[in-house]
C-alpha cells in the first residue's frame, strides 16, 4: 500500500471534498486530517445539508457516513447519483450491514472505509481517487491536443503512449503504434486485413465494452458512462484493462478513440495487499464472465480452522502472516494441478477457487487441497508450543454454483457458505 505524499498533495490540490458526518468530534478530527492534503474541504452535519451543499456547487469527491438524522447517507447518495451518476463517493461506517452494502453496490459505490479510521488505509483510498481524477484531467487535455492534430500527423501520434484509432464511415482510417501493440498487430495494413472491426478484440466482461462492429463500438461508447467506458484484453494469460475515450470531430465527421492502460489502477483496487489475491469484487467479475458461458460452475471454498482464536491469541499481524502463507499454499498447489484455474480472496479467512479442468482433475485437486496444513513458523517465534495449542488445519467444501441466478443472489450464497464453513 505505497503512497507518494508529494504526488498526493499535487493531485489533491485540484480536488474539492464534501464531507458529511453527524458526529461532531469525528467530523472535526477527520476534517483536520483531510485539510492536510485537500485545500478545499466543505463540511455538513447530515445528509439533507450535504445534499443542499452539493446542489450549490461541484465536488470532486463526496465522503459520507451512513446513519445520520434528517437524511441518511444512502438517501443522500441516491439523490446525488440522480444529479451526477459518476460522482466518486466514499462511504464511512462503523457497521458491517449487508443490507446497506447491497444498496450501496446498486448505487455503484465501491469504496468503503470502516470506523474507527485506519489513517493509512483512508489515505490510500483518497490517493487513488485523487490520482484517477488527475489522470482523467490529463487525459482530457491530451484529447484536446489530439483533436488539433491533422490525420496526416501519423509520425507525431506514434510517439504518444495512448492507443489511438481514427474511425470514419465506420472504418478504421488510422491507428498509432500504441494501438497496434494493444491488438498485437505488426502494422496498420495487418490490422485492416485481420481485424477491420476492432471491437471484437475485447473480452465480454461486466463494466466493459465489446462489439461486433465499429458502428456498435461507437454507439456503445456514446451510451456508456465513464465507469463502463472500458475494454479488457487477455494477452499471454494476463488481463489488461483500458479506459476508453470517444471524441467526435465535426469538421471531418470522424471519431477519435483513445485507450489508456488502467490495469495497475484496477489491480490496486482489486488485489488484497497481503495475500496478493484478487478481492471479492474481482471474484464476482470472474463469475460474471462464466455466467455468460456456463450454466454451472464448480467452486472450492476454503478457510483456516480456529482462525478467530489464532487472531485473539497472537494478534492481527501474526494471523495475517499465517493467512498469507495459507494463500501461497493454495495458489501454488492449484496452479501446479490446474494452471488455468482462478484463486480469489473473498474476505478475511475466506478463499475461493474456480478450478478449470475435467471433473476428475477437479476432484483430485479438491482431495489434495484437503491436506493443506498451515505451518506454525510464524507462531513458533512467539510460542514454541503453538502447534500443540492450535490445530492449523482447513475447512473446505466443493459446491457447484448455479450461474443462472442473479449475481447479487450468488454473492449472498457465497457469504452464507463461508459463514457455515
Amino acid at each position: 500500500m505505497d503512497i507518494n505524499i508529494v504526488k498526493l498533495k499535487k493531485y489533491a490540490a485540484y480536488c474539492s471534498v464534501l464531507y458529511v458526518e453527524d458526529d461532531e468530534l469525528i467530523r472535526t478530527q477527520t476534517a483536520s486530517f483531510l485539510g492536510r492534503f485537500f485545500p478545499d474541504v466543505v463540511l455538513a452535519e447530515d445528509g439533507a445539508i450535504g445534499l443542499e451543499l452539493y446542489k450549490s456547487r461541484e465536488f470532486d469527491v463526496v465522503i459520507t457516513d451512513i446513519n445520520m438524522p434528517n437524511m441518511n447517507g444512502i438517501e443522500m447518495i441516491s439523490a446525488i447519483k440522480e444529479i451526477y451518476y459518476e460522482q466518486p463517493v466514499i462511504v464511512t461506517s462503523a457497521h458491517n450491514d449487508s443490507e446497506n452494502l447491497m444498496q450501496l453496490i446498486n448505487l455503484d459505490v465501491s469504496r468503503f472505509i470502516l470506523k474507527p479510521f485506519n489513517n493509512k488505509q483512508f489515505l490510500y483510498v483518497l490517493y487513488k481517487i485523487a490520482e484517477e481524477l488527475t489522470f482523467a484531467m490529463e487525459s482530457k487535455k491530451m484529447q484536446d491536443k489530439i483533436i488539433g492534430l491533422s490525420k496526416k500527423s501519423q509520425g507525431i501520434i506514434d510517439h504518444i503512449d495512448l492507443g489511438i484509432v481514427l474511425i470514419k464511415n465506420n472504418k478504421v482510417t488510422m491507428a498509432n503504434n500504441a494501438f497496434l501493440d494493444i491488438g498485437g498487430f505488426d502494422s496498420y495494413d495487418t490490422l485492416k486485413l485481420e481485424m477491420p472491426e476492432i471491437g471484437v478484440l475485447f473480452e465480454d466482461a461486466k463494466h466493459c465494452i465489446s462489439a461486433d462492429t465499429n458502428e456498435e463500438l461507437i454507439q456503445a461508447l456514446k451510451k456508456a458512462n465513464k465507469a463502463d467506458s472500458k475494454v479488457r484484453i487477455i494477452s499471454n494469460g494476463k488481463t489488461i484493462e483500458y479506459q476508453v475515450n470517444l471524441t467526435y470531430i465535426e469538421d471531418d465527421d470522424s471519431y477519435i478513440i483513445s485507450f489508456t492502460d488502467v490495469t495497475a489502477l484496477h489491480n490496486a483496487m482489486s488485489i488484497d495487499e497481503h495475500t496478493k489475491l484478487p478481492l471479492r469484487k474481482f471474484v464476482l467479475e470472474k463469475i460474471e464472465l462464466f455466467k455468460q458461458k456456463k450454466s454451472s460452475l464448480p467452486l472450492i471454498y476454503m478457510s483456516i480452522k480456529h482462525f478467530s482464536h489464532l487472531e485473539k491469541l497472537f494478534g492481527k499481524r501474526i494471523a495475517t502472516e499465517v493467512e498469507v502463507e495459507f494463500a501461497f499454499s493454495i495458489k501454488s498447489l492449484t496452479m501446479v494441478k490446474l494452471e488455468n484455474s482462478f484463486v480469489g480472496y473473498f474476505h478475511k479467512n475466506a478463499f475461493v477457487i474456480m478450478p478449470i479442468g475435467a471433473p476428475e482433475s477437479i476432484k483430485a485437486l479438491y482431495e489434495e487441497l484437503k491436506n493443506i496444513k498451515v505451518s506454525s513458523v510464524a507462531l513458533d517465534q512467539h510460542n514454541k508450543n503453538a502447534a500443540e495449542v492450535l490445530e492449523l488445519f482447513t475447512n473446505i467444501e466443493l459446491k457447484v454454483l448455479d450461474t443462472s441466478k442473479e449475481l447479487a443472489q450468488i454473492e449472498i450464497e457465497m457469504i452464507n457458505t463461508f459463514d457455515i464453513l
